[in-house]
């Protein structure tokens, strides 16, 4: 397979993980009924809940809890079946297209692992739903699930960002520079959670990284070509 047409796969699966990602803020009932940690929405304030205290501020009292617990349930649905996979298939098509050798194993292994992570994530919130508003035994277990998911995508988008910048070429430059700065990011943003940046610094990388696959499924001489030309060889293949 060219990695045209991995790049290609890429721009399919990221545009997909990007239109699941908008409906999320368009599930029935998904506001929070109290406080939220780290100032964050309903989901991510519930990922990063550390006690009861804080599951029970979430959800507060009836009628406005029945209705969040419905709303999280789906969001739990959409997530598992539909986001998950999206996101990892878009991260991993990058990785095989823009990285060789040690660098395409080890991001693509990060990659894996962060996925199951975020499965396990999502079977251990559904456990605390069940019994609102949990046991510390649960909210610790979680803690590791959420931390390692999160831990390594900021690695894994970082290695990516590096990869595309080392193909060369003004659009992988930028655009490369662009994931990997948003990687960087997110890697400080994962030593203050809860809180803000490294969402937004996910936000930034994997939307620089969308576009780079959009253009270069259309426009592949601007890296892969060109290099192979200067080398006098044919386009890299997968």
């Amino acid at each position: 397979m060219t990695s045209r047409a991995v790049w290609r796969l890429c721009a399919l699966a990221g545009l997909i993980a990007f239109v699941i990602s908008w409906s999320f803020g368009r599930i029935p009932g998904l506001a929070a009924c109290g406080p939220v940690v780290g100032g964050g929405g309903p989901i991510f304030a519930f990922e990063l809940a550390r006690t009861a205290a804080d599951i029970a501020a979430l959800f507060g009292a009836d009628p406005c809890r029945s209705t969040l617990v419905a709303a999280q349930y789906t969001g739990l649905w959409l997530d598992g079946l539909g986001f998950i996979p999206s996101y990892t298939a878009f991260l991993v098509l990058a990785a095989i297209a823009a990285s060789r050798g040690w660098m395409r194993r080890a991001t693509v292994a990060m990659l894996i692992v962060a996925a199951l992570s975020d499965e396990v994530e999502g079977f251990m919130l559904g456990g605390i739903l069940k019994t609102l508003p949990g046991t510390q035994a649960q909210l610790d277990q979680l803690y590791w699930a959420v931390h390692i998911k999160f831990g390594l995508l900021a690695l894994a988008t970082t290695l990516i960002g590096l990869a595309m910048v080392r193909l060369r070429g003004l659009a992988p430059l930028l655009l490369g520079g662009m994931v990997w700065i948003g990687g960087m990011a997110a890697i400080y943003g994962f030593g203050e959670l809860p809180g803000p940046v490294m969402m937004r610094a996910f936000t930034l990388a994997w939307f620089a990284l969308l576009a780079a696959a959009i253009i270069f499924s259309f426009a592949p001489s601007l890296f892969s070509a060109r290099d192979a030309q200067r080398r006098g060889q044919a386009p890299p293949t997968v």
